[in-house]
């Protein structure tokens, strides 16, 4: 990702998630050297997902797809070039924290080696009030 795509990935974002992250979080993070790794389909941002690394392990923080091209397999490539890429920093375990009524992406996860480790009470803003986060390790040796 590139200062020029933060606009971009930002209002993908929100249309994904009302609640996801604003253009501050993605250019604070691309700043502080997290990797941000940005999928396009059709010369345009189509998703996005920003991955803390610290030593040896590593945090999956965003993860969206814009709303008109979900379904479409781009959330799983997107999950295994974010993998992939941990893996090249060194990375030998990625944690997440998911939405727990997102069913479709908790099952994607665990597809793809993540397990259930824990769970944030009332974690998550919703538009009725807060929700569960469900917490998720994968071993990426």
């Amino acid at each position: 990702m590139q200062p020029a795509d933060l606009e971009a990935v930002a209002a993908l974002t929100k249309r994904a998630d009302p609640f996801g992250w604003t253009l501050r979080n993605f250019s604070d993070a691309l700043a502080a050297g997290n990797t941000l790794t940005v999928i396009e389909e059709e010369g345009a941002a189509a998703g996005i997902a920003a991955v803390m690394h610290v030593i040896d392990e590593c945090e999956l923080l965003e993860i969206a797809i814009d709303p008109d091209r979900q379904g479409r397999g781009l959330g799983k490539r997107l999950l295994e070039e974010a993998m992939r890429l941990a893996r090249a920093n060194g990375a030998v375990r990625m944690f997440l924290e998911v939405r727990e009524s997102n069913a479709r992406a908790r099952k994607m996860y665990t597809s793809h080696g993540f397990e259930q480790t824990g769970r944030r009470k009332n974690y998550y803003p919703t538009a009725e009030g807060r929700e569960d986060a469900v917490l998720m390790t994968a071993s990426l040796a």
